[in-house]
């Protein structure tokens, strides 16, 4: 009866993933988050795009508080390193 666990399985696994170099790696892993990046923005965009044709004026609120929100962000990161220079 052949082991099935999933300890049993890794060595398999790893041998069967392509010979690649750290920078291959890495920029594999970059191109990944950019998708990631870009589909989580479509989202978004289109959420609010929706919400617009629900709510007219929706898209407009959406990016002053953004803008606000990213306002907010900036100072607070700005504060945060202004004191850990302290």
């Amino acid at each position: 009866m052949p082991d099935d666990s999933p300890s049993s399985q890794e060595p398999d696994l790893i041998e069967s993933l392509p010979a690649m170099t750290l920078d291959e790696w890495l920029e594999k892993l970059r191109r990944a988050d950019r998708s990631f990046y870009n589909i989580m923005a479509m989202e978004v965009w289109s959420i609010a795009k929706t919400m617009d044709d629900m709510i007219p004026g929706f898209w407009n609120r959406f990016m002053i508080n953004r803008r606000l929100a990213m306002k907010q962000f900036v100072e607070k990161k700005h504060l945060q390193s202004l004191e850990e220079e302290k």
